[in-house]
This record gives C-alpha cells, structure tokens and sequence, in this order.
C-alpha cells in the first residue's frame, strides 16, 4: 500500500491540512506540540476503519469544540497499482466516496465504498503488519513479533530463506497429533489404548504358544519355521490390506477433489455474471437518485429565491415612503432657509451700523484664524508628503517578511548548528581554532572536523542550497521593498502609515474647520468684506453723532425683542444639512433594494427553468424505467449475487477439504507401495504353505493342533498389534517429521532476518553490533564487542533505537508489498551522537518503503539523507 496524498479538515483542532507524500523514500511531517501531526494518522485510522455514520465516542471526538461542522478527511493511495480517492464526512453530512482516478471504474458511495475499500484492505493489505510498523506517540515502543502474524513478512523471510515452510497451516500437525496419541502417551512415547491392549493380547498368544511348543517338542523346529513364516505373512498382509484400503480411499478423494475444482470454477464464473448485472442496476440506481437529488435542489433554490424576492419587494415599499416622506421634509427645509436668509438679512441692514466694527474686529479675527489653519493645513499637506506610501506598501512588506521567515526557519532546519567547546586546538575544513574561545556555527556544506587524529565529516541536509537559495530570494525581496519605501524594518512602514493616517485624519479635521469658518465663502470674499467693513466704519465715523449711537432699529440682542433672526437661519441651516443627509440615505436605500429586486427576481426566473429541466430529464428517465422496477433490479441482483458469492465460498470449502484430507502425493506413494507389498505377500505365502506341510507331516495326537491353535491366536493377535505399530509409528514419525520442519523453518527465518538487523545495526553501534534473536524473532539481547546485555535491561534510547532498526528491516525485507513506516515523535530518547546515524538507518528505507515521520523537532531527523519535509500550517491545536 502506498500514500500519496491526505487532507484533513476540522478534525479536532486542525481547521485544514492537506499533505503530499512521495511514494519512496523519507517524508518527515514537521509541526508544534499540538499541531495536530498526530491528528493526521488518527484521521487516516479513522477514515480506513469506520463508516462516516458511525455515531463511536472517538468519532464525536473528533469534531471540532464550538463549531457545528463536518470532519472531512480524505486520502489517495495505491492498493496493488490501483489508485483510489477515499472521502468521507463524519459528524455532519455522514457522506462517504469512492474514485478511481486512473482507471474507467465507476466511482462508489455510501456503505458501497466502504465495504469495497475494507474489502480490498483485507484481501490485499497485511494489516497486521501495518500496525506492527507504526511507533504510535502515546503508546509505548514493544518489540515486533517478526515470527507470528505478518503474512507477507513471512512470505519475504521464507523467499530469502529459500524454501516454503510446510507447516504454515497448524490443522495438520494438531490432526497429526491426535492421531499418535490414540496410541502412543504424549510424554514418554508408551502404548496406550488400542495398542496396549493388543500388546497384552500378543504377549498371552505367545506365552500359550509356549506352552503348546513344550508340550510338543518334536514339532519345535517345524512349528518355529512354520510360525516364522506366518508372522512375517501376516505382517505383510496386514500392511498390503491397509495399503490397498487407502489407495482406494485416496483414488476416490482424487476423484472428488476434480469434480470440485469443476464446481469451483463454475461457481466463480456465476459470481461474475451477477457482479455485473449487479453493477449496472447500481450504476442506473445512483444515476436516478442523482437526477432525483437536482430536482430537488432546483425546487428548494427556487422556492427560497420566490421568498427573497416577495421579502424584497415587501421591504422595498417603506423604503419608498421613507424617500418621498425625506423629499418633502428637505423642500420645506429649502423654504425655510430661505424666509430666514430675508429676515436675516433685513435684521442685518437695521444692525449694520451698530456691528460694523464689531464685524470687522470679528472678521478679522476670523482671517487670522484662517491664516493660521491654513498654515497648519500646509505643515500637515506637506509632511503627509514627506513620509506617505504607495498603496498596499506595508501589506507586500508584511507578505515579504513573512516569506523570510519561514524561509530562515527551513534554512535553520536543514543546516545543523556544531558547537565547540573545550581546551586545546580543532581543525575545521581549512581553519584551526582554539577550542577554549568557543566555536559555533550553521554547516551548509559538508564539513571536516578534526581533533588530534580523529576526523569527523558533518553533512547537511541534502536540499540546503535550495533552502539558502529561497532564504536568499526572500530577504532581496524584502530589502528591496524597504528600499523602495526608504524604510529600514516592517515597524518603521508600519509607523509611517499609521502616521500618515493620522496626518490624513489632521488635515480633514484642518479643511473642516477651514470650511466651517468660510462658511460657503472664499477668501478672497472676506477680504473683499473687511475692506467693505472698513470703509462703512470709516464713514460712519464721519457720520453724525446721533447716527452712531443708535446703530440698530429693533431686536437688539438682550432687549427682549423678536428671536435673533441670525440663529434662526442657522437652526434652519443646520436642519437642511439633516435634511439632506437623510434624503441622500433614504433615496440610496430605494435604490439598493429596487436593485435587489430586480436581481432576485431574475434568479427565481432562472431557478424556475432549471426546475423544469429538472423535472424534464426526471419524468424522461421514468418513462423509460420507474423507480420501483430499478429499486427491484437493485435488489434482485443483489440478492442474486449474494447468493453466488456464498456458494463460490462453500465450493472453495469443500476444494480446500478435500485437498487437505488427500494431497496427491500420498496416492502416488501409495500405489508404489501396494506394488511392493503384493509381491512381498506372494512369497511368504509360498513360504507358510511349505512349512505348513511340514508341520503336518509330523503332527501327532492333537498337540499338532493345540499348537495351530495357539498359532492362529499369535497370528491375529501379532497381525493386530503390527497393524496398529504401523499406524502408530507413522503417525510418530509424521509428527516428528512436522515438528522438526517447523523448528526448521523457524531457524531459516532467523538467519535472514538477523541479517536484516544487524546490518542496519552497525550503521549506528559499529561493526561488533550483534543482537541475539529468540523463536519468535523477538530481540532476546544486544552485544557490542565483548559486552551483552538483555533486551530488558538496555536503557530506554536503546530499547527507542532496536524499535526503529528492526521496524525498518521489516519494511526492507518485505519491499513493494509492504506498507507505509509512520514514526511519530521517536528519537526523544535518543542523544544528539545516535541521531545521525540512525538518520541513516531510516534512509536505508527510502528505496522500497515510504517512510512517514511526525516530529515536533526536525533537528532529530536531520541525519536523514534526502528526507522532504512538510512543515503544518499551525491553524489550530489537537492533541498530540
């Protein structure tokens, strides 16, 4: 199985997280605590074992706190070069889907995807070796048990063992078994039994036959040849008669096993007829509901795009009213302004005498003013000018130095930081330093340290040009932007622009206030009045006495007369102005929601035609098949195949019976031996008959008889007993047979396999590394040199380190049958000296088997030659 791609979306803390994964070599996925690395491999757990309706608690977990979102993941991976895109929704939604980029099959949803994608994983996928090859961060690091489970790691040790070990399956040693204790005890090998029972039989036979011989001892010597011969035919009759017994047994097993590998083949070819038809009901059942689905999604679009449009329209009428009602309200203000500007003026012509010099005093006073915001409006133009940006200058800055930043922190990653410390002097590359001064600095390159007659060569990361390059591009970048700007750092653009805000915001506030004093005039009009003023206070003064002092007609200011008419006109100034406001607000309302209107009512237009077609294309595609004729389709073939794939099963069953109840080896050894023991049986036949007649050629008085008695009784009692020797020493014998292979097959697994480890092992202990391997290929032991020490007792980096290099062996051994390494937050326990050379035992990976590293500290994995990176955005936190 091979990963290429995952993406995770509000899983836990992660809002969205997609990774690329090469399909060879080291991919180390780099993030913060609680970035949610370990999130990712829990999604993908997640996503291969449960149904996106499951309602499990680790399920509910999984949803992000506060937010009523789906969790979406989904992954693309290869299973026997076919690729496949898996995606579910959990929580919300609950959808789950099934493509096959790169073949013409057709894509699958639901409980179908699922249960196809489990199928495959199942039959195809060692997942027993796909847990034993992740490091999990929260579980502790145990040994692999290379020698139990692990189907295709046993496949791969016994291809490099070169051989196939026979007692893959137990059934046949645990029937072997049972058999030889029908007549054998288990420990010392003594009959038991049948057995023991006819070696009480045989032993009385012959004590009679003893006896009958004493009483007749001038037929001892023909009775002895005689019984001789007997007992040796017997043997052989009783082995031809078991021999021909299971000849015939195994012939007709034969003969079965061949009427059932017919059956089979019968069986899977139905099996494949109904997966078809079952697949197309699929295909046209999927496609109704597709059709069923966009009608009515086009009902519900229209139908809420017919609610929007009656809602505009009811919100566009008091809109309506409001402007009319804001018109009429500002005409009236209009003729206010206007009788209060006359009596205005008519109050200022009577005042004009009396205020001249204070208008004049006041005019200017307000020049002076007005010189002096102008001056400060100047100041502010002026310096606003001086330090304003273009546009969109400090967000390019802030990109920019963001850019760098995460461009120095790749840089940092991939070039180690050596420090030297110490007395005495140090050669590095072509410079020698003094140790005692200290040293330290990033390697970019390969580099040589040499102290006295040890060298030590330090390498970095093999993509570290293109990092320092990219570094390089982004701080040019930068500089460039800042000096375009005449800006030394991000804080300074950032300063200028929030003064030039404020600058802004001060000459707004200067116009205003310039506009409020000219109130409507220019400059050049006051002027003009002051000079007006000043020759209207000048004739006044040459004017007579009495005009002076009685400067006003009516409504001086504090005698009670009518309302200042001045006010007045600014109330009704300032009651325009509102006016007007909102009249502006009132007419910019109508129009957006007129505007609304029309543009709502033009999509409900097109939501309706996209119903009809809708409901066109439904009822076409009804007229030619119903949706009850496809829903029963649907479940005819279903049940059709069912039935079909049940009865495959139950033929391959009885095929796989049969073959283990008669190999057809044991026939072809049988017949062989059926034609030995015919002809063996023939010649001590020829032989008892001779010694028969001799026997009766000398009988006398019955004692002839007695003996024959006593010799049919050891004859029987010897063919039973020999019949079950033979049957219990065979069955001895094949279970020692099997017993023996076994331990065989075992010992040749584990002289590859430590192989396998202690190459790896060296490239960090050296080359005195050896481990020693117990019957399950677990690690019983290390040794360096001289020195061995038991597994249990090494200290938890070892014990991290043996994890890894025999995780790593296993992914080498089995190759592309294999499946992806995930080692997440390993090396903790590691020192800093190991970590390179356990970065190259992971590399050694990199040619067969993807790799798939989760840390939190790069600067663990920086020994890995040729490693890509992916560094997690960070937009949330999850557990690790």
């Amino acid at each position: 199985m091979i990963l290429h791609r995952l993406r995770v979306e509000d899983f836990r803390g992660v809002t969205r997280e997609e990774v690329q994964v090469p399909p060879r070599g080291v991919f180390v996925i780099e993030g913060p605590n609680e970035s949610g690395k370990t999130s990712l491999m829990d999604a993908l757990e997640m996503l291969l074992e449960h149904k996106a309706s499951s309602g499990r608690a680790e399920i509910k977990a999984a949803s992000p706190v506060g937010r009523d979102v789906p969790v979406v993941v989904e992954a693309e991976f290869t299973v026997d070069r076919e690729r496949m895109r898996y995606r579910k929704e959990f929580v919300r939604g609950k959808r789950t889907s099934l493509e096959f980029p790169e073949s013409a099959k057709v894509a699958l949803t639901g409980d179908d995807a699922h249960d196809y994608v489990r199928d495959v994983l199942d039959r195809r996928v060692d997942r027993s070796l796909w847990r034993a090859l992740r490091i999990a961060q929260d579980e502790p690091i145990g040994q692999v048990e290379a020698g139990k489970g692990m189907e295709s790691l046993r496949r791969a040790l016994d291809t490099a063992a070169g051989g196939a070990d026979p007692t893959g399956d137990d059934t046949l040693l645990t029937r072997v078994a049972e058999e030889r204790h029908r007549y054998l005890t288990a420990r010392r090998g003594e009959p038991t039994g049948d057995l023991a029972r006819s070696e009480t039989r045989l032993a009385d036979a012959r004590t009679a036959l003893s006896e009958a011989r004493g009483r007749l001892a001038e037929l001892d010597a023909a009775v002895a040849e005689h019984a001789h011969h007997l007992a040796a035919h017997s043997s052989r009759r009783s082995s031809l008669e078991a021999v021909e017994a299971e000849v015939a047994r195994l012939e007709e097993s034969g003969r079965s096993v061949d009427r059932l590998r017919e059956a089979v083949r019968a069986a899977e070819g139905e099996v494949d007829r109904a997966a078809v038809a079952h697949d197309a009901a699929t295909r046209l059942q999927r496609e109704r509901a597709s059709l069923i689905a966009l009608r009515g999604e086009a009902m519900t679009r229209e139908s809420e795009l017919r609610d929007a449009t009656e809602a505009a329209a009811r919100r566009l009428e008091p809109a309506e009213n409001r402007a009319g009602e804001a018109r009429a309200a500002l005409e009236a203000a209009e003729d206010r302004v206007t009788r209060a500007r006359r009596l205005a003026d008519a109050d200022r012509d009577a005042r004009d005498q009396a205020r001249r010099r204070a208008d004049l005093s006041g005019l200017d006073s307000l020049l002076e003013t007005l010189g002096s915001v102008g001056r400060e409006l100047a100041a502010t133009e002026a310096e606003l000018a001086a330090i304003d940006l273009p546009g969109g200058t400090v967000d390019r800055i802030r990109a920019a130095e963001a850019s760098l930043r995460e461009a120095v922190v790749r840089s940092a990653a991939s070039a180690p930081t050596v420090t030297v410390a110490g007395e005495g002097t140090a050669r590095i590359g072509e410079e020698t330093i003094d140790a005692s001064v200290g040293w330290e600095r990033e390697i970019v390159e390969d580099t040589v340290f040499r102290v006295g007659t040890v060298s030590l060569t330090v390498v970095p990361a093999g993509d570290t040009d293109a990092v320092r390059r990219a570094e390089t591009t982004a701080r040019a970048r930068l500089e460039e932007l800042l000096l375009e700007c005449g800006c030394e750092s991000l804080a300074e653009a950032e300063t200028r622009e929030r003064r030039a805000e404020g600058l802004r915001a001060d000459i707004a506030a200067h116009r205003r206030r310039r506009a409020d004093l000219l109130n409507g005039d220019t400059s050049e009009d006051l002027a003009r009045r002051r000079e007006a003023l000043a020759a209207a206070v000048a004739s006044d003064e040459d004017a007579p006495a009495d005009s002076i002092d009685n400067p006003t007609v009516a409504g001086e200011p504090g005698d009670g007369g009518s309302p200042d008419p001045i006010a007045e006109a600014a109330t009704a100034e300032e009651e325009l102005s509102r006016c007007r406001a909102e009249d502006r607000s009132a007419a910019a309302e109508a129009q957006t929601l007129r505007t609304d209107l029309a543009t709502r009512g033009a999509l409900a237009a097109e939501a309706a035609e996209r119903l009809r077609e809708s409901e066109e294309a439904l009822s076409a595609a009804r007229t030619i098949t119903s949706d009850d004729e496809l829903d029963a389709d649907m479940d005819r073939t279903r049940r059709e195949l069912d039935a079909r794939r049940e009865a495959a099963r139950e033929a391959r069953a009885r095929l796989d019976e049969a073959l283990a109840d008669a190999p057809p080896e044991l026939l072809d050894n049988a017949r062989a031996s059926l034609a030995a023991l015919v002809a063996e049986e023939r010649e001590s036949a020829s032989a008892v008959a001779t010694a028969l007649g001799r026997v009766n050629a000398i009988s006398d008085q019955g004692r002839l008889g007695d003996v024959a008695v006593a010799e049919r009784e050891v004859e029987a009692a010897e063919r039973e007993n020999a019949a079950l020797w033979r049957r219990a020493r065979a069955a001895d014998l094949l279970h020692r047979t099997l017993e023996q292979r076994r331990s065989e097959a075992l010992r040749s697994y584990q002289e590859p396999f430590h192989r396998a480890v202690v190459e790896l092992g060296r490239l960090v202990y050296g080359r005195d590394f050896d481990v020693r391997l117990g019957e399950d290929l677990t690690i019983l032991s290390r040794r360096i040199g001289d020195v061995s020490v038991d597994y249990e007792s090494l200290s938890g980096g070892a014990r991290e380190q043996l994890a890894v290099i025999v995780r790593i062996a296993c992914a080498r051994l089995v190759g592309d049958n294999g499946v992806p390494v995930f080692l997440d937050d390993t090396m903790g326990y590691t020192d800093p000296s190991r970590r390179l050379t356990m970065g190259a035992v992971i590399a050694a990976a990199a040619s067969t088997s993807q790799v798939i590293v989760l840390t939190c500290d790069r600067s663990r994995f920086a020994g890995v030659g040729g490693a890509r990176t992916h560094v997690m955005r960070g937009t949330g936190s999850a557990p690790e």
